[in-house]
């Protein structure tokens, strides 16, 4: 009973998301907030422009929440700048006052993944965060030979020969192949596997890479190498 429990805490914690949320009105930016950590999602506050993209140096998330009327740098600039500094960088929805069709158009053309206009409501403002969160956990994992990944069984196997993995060490497994080409930090690995434990350091994400590496052979033998990248985090890439 207490294997399935653990199990089920950690495939809650794999399927959660890290967002970060650019707002410079309070209010509005602790509304948002309040109304992730009730979905199960953590957030990170941003008001401006330029503090995110500095952020994104050493942190890494999987939907950036984006106001477009900013002190500093227009929304649609930062968009911009966030695709070219982050390698596949995941979603982004913009939020804005903003009513005109034509608006949403440019922000849809510049890379954003959603629109929505304010006030928001609150149960549509959750489900397009959950939509956007199903469609990047769907992100097709056949396209990662020679490893097979079943996720109902909770296995992976390399050129067919299963690999015995921790439960651990699968969701961490499992949270890099769906993220290959992005550059994670190691707090991101450290909040989606083992939640909110102050009591965690890096240094427990970097000794479970090291055994991942191994099993994995994930240091270019298996046509897959994971990259640490100097007090930024780790990318798992294909290699060519």
């Amino acid at each position: 009973m207490r294997l399935v429990q653990e199990i089920k805490k950690l495939v809650e914690m794999a399927t959660s998301m890290r967002i970060a949320l650019v707002e410079d009105d309070p209010h509005q930016a602790q509304l948002m907030e309040s109304w992730i950590g009730e979905a199960g999602f953590s957030s990170r506050i941003y008001n401006d422009g330029n503090g995110f993209l500095k952020s994104i140096a050493k942190e890494s998330y999987d939907l950036l929440i984006l106001d477009w009327m900013l002190p500093d740098l227009d929304g649609l600039e930062v968009i911009s700048r966030y695709r070219s500094i982050a390698n596949g960088a995941p979603s982004v929805m913009v939020v804005t006052v903003k009513a005109d069709e034509r608006d949403a158009v440019r922000a849809l053309k510049k890379g954003a993944d959603a629109y929505l206009r304010k006030p928001l409501r609150h149960k549509e403002f959750v489900a397009r965060i959950k939509a956007l969160g199903r469609r990047a956990e769907q992100r097709n994992l056949t396209e990662v030979s020679p490893f097979e990944i079943d996720i109902e069984n909770r296995e992976i196997s390399l050129r067919g020969e299963p690999i015995k993995l921790t439960a651990r060490e699968f969701e961490m497994a499992l949270f890099l192949f769906q993220r290959r080409d992005q550059l994670v930090s190691r707090n991101h690995i450290l909040e989606t596997i083992w939640g909110n434990d102050r009591l965690l350091l890096s240094r427990t994400v970097d000794t479970h890479i090291s055994r991942l590496r191994k099993k994995l052979q994930l240091d270019g033998k298996s046509g897959w190498r994971l990259i640490s990248v100097y007090r930024r985090g780790y990318s798992l890439q294909k290699v060519t």
